[in-house]
């Protein structure tokens, strides 16, 4: 694992001596990465906040004994994605989907061009439905790298493989989506050209 941020391990020292406002320091350094990490793997903004709480409790009672010279980020990754990987297996009679509003938003800023918005909304929900049918480590090695910009290397460390493993499942979810997506994207694009020609 790699080692801690600069300022993880200072945080993290001032919290073994008795600050507990370094904790607080920590959890608002780390609570957005940890919050995208868990929407991006449980898709509901309710249960991602539960998660992040979940989490950060975990990181509470760690702390103590936590080696500040370890990669917090890295440790934070991991019981993030056990736990929501847990809470989904758990439900997994109920069917989570992202909404296209959901989806919209993870593809990032967007024009202000109302044409160029139907065109990626209408690709999004392509998209979304292909994604949604990968097997479950793809889906999420996807995710993380292409959604939450997670590097390979943290996405291993949160995922407890090695770097070839990461690699060759974000190599077979991008052969399964050409695969499913052939044809469809063309589609998607000549609708929305068609509607843009009609309006």
């Amino acid at each position: 694992m790699a080692a801690a941020t600069p300022e993880d391990e200072v945080l993290i020292r001032r919290f073994q001596q008795g600050e507990g406002e370094a904790f607080d320091r920590l959890m608002a350094s780390h609570m957005n990465k940890v919050y995208a990490l868990a929407w991006g793997v449980l898709q509901d903004r309710e249960e991602a906040k539960d998660a992040v709480q979940e989490v950060f409790i975990k990181l509470h009672k760690a702390l103590p004994k936590f080696p500040p010279s370890d990669n917090l980020n890295a440790w934070l990754y991991r019981v993030c994605l056990n736990h929501c990987i847990d809470r989904r297996r758990r439900e997994k009679h109920r069917k989570v989907e992202l909404s296209d509003e959901d989806w919209e938003r993870l593809q990032g800023s967007e024009s202000d061009d109302p044409e160029e918005r139907a065109h990626r909304s209408e690709l999004a929900r392509v998209i979304k439905r292909a994604v949604d049918t990968l097997p479950e480590r793809q889906r999420i090695v996807f995710m993380l790298r292409h959604y939450n910009l997670l590097s390979i290397n943290e996405i291993a460390d949160a995922m407890g493989c090695s770097t070839g493993a990461v690699k060759a499942h974000l190599s077979r979810a991008t052969a399964n989506l050409r695969d499913r997506l052939a044809g469809i994207v063309d589609c998607a694009r000549n609708a929305a050209d068609s509607r843009r020609r009609t309006s």
